[in-house]
């Protein structure tokens, strides 16, 4: 991220999806990203926290969930996906998180209208966060 940043956010799809959901918090604790401007908002595909729920955290982002995360997330969540109960469980580390549900288990989902719409709604919020191109003096 400092090599080829800034970026405004980040998105992953399961394991990428869960690096990117401890972003913003490991960023908040100091443990990483402490050169980039602050992570405006993340992008979660079947995503879970680190571990899960059967297994323990890696150190650098051990406190990543310690209290709720404010940056704004869109979460997309596979009715079937057999992991739901750990993206469930990473929804609620967030602070007013916007969820998507779709029918298929683990995969990237072609959306709905009306899924679409709350993407489009999603991004215009975010767009709207003004935050500094350099630095990170807001954390």
């Amino acid at each position: 991220m400092e090599k080829y940043g800034p970026f405004d956010g980040v998105l992953g799809f399961s394991q990428g999806a869960t690096l990117s959901a401890s972003m913003p918090g490991m960023q908040r604790e100091r443990a990483a990203l402490t050169k980039v401007p602050k992570i405006k908002f993340v992008i979660i595909i079947a995503g879970a926290k680190f571990g899960g729920l059967e297994f323990g955290c890696p150190k650098l982002a051990s406190n990543a969930f310690e209290s709720p995360i404010e940056c704004p997330s869109l979460h997309f969540i596979g009715e079937k996906d057999a992991h739901i109960l750990n993206e469930e469980e990473l929804v609620g580390c967030f602070m007013n998180p916007v969820v998507i549900h779709y029918p298929e288990g683990h995969k990237v989902p072609n959306l709905d209208a009306e899924s679409i719409e709350t993407v489009i709604e999603f991004i215009n919020k975010v767009k709207k966060i003004k935050m500094p191109l350099q630095g990170n003096s807001n954390l």
